[in-house]
């Protein structure tokens, strides 16, 4: 009844050149390199540990409590507790970009890094929560 038609063969899809363990290594350097570069603009916009971070004159869209003053993060209990985990969030950040880019990450307890934090206050309340923080951190990795 149906004559069989010859099929035409298909030719098979060629196999992309990069195996998943190659893409997997690809994206890993290409994440390393983001950071590296990102690392390095940070590190180019701000001059090597400034007496406080107001001294290094650099813009920073900052979001949360660290914008606002350590005379605002100092005046209600609120604000301390809020400030105090933003304080450990931003810490965090720094060590995370030190590691990224393989250098030495503050290693401290968080009583201390707040006890610090809150010195760097006392001696300018009107300088932003990040700057204290920043002022800090270089402080602690100087040890």
């Amino acid at each position: 009844m149906f004559a069989l038609l010859p099929r035409k063969h298909q030719l098979a899809r060629p196999r992309p050149k990069n195996t998943n363990k190659e893409l997997v290594n690809q994206m890993r350097k290409s994440s390393r390199m983001v950071k590296t570069v990102l690392l390095a603009a940070l590190v180019a916009a701000a001059p090597a540990y400034p007496a406080s971070a107001q001294d290094a004159k650099v813009s920073i869209g900052m979001t949360g409590i660290g914008g606002m003053s350590c005379a605002h993060w100092r005046s209600t209990k609120e604000n301390v507790s809020e400030g105090t985990v933003w304080i450990y969030g931003f810490w965090t950040g720094l060590n995370y970009a030190a590691a990224a880019s393989e250098q030495a990450q503050s290693e401290t307890n968080t009583a201390a890094i707040i006890a610090e934090v809150k010195k760097t206050c006392a001696q300018l309340p009107s300088q932003p929560l990040a700057s204290a923080v920043w002022t800090t951190y270089l402080g602690f990795n100087k040890k």
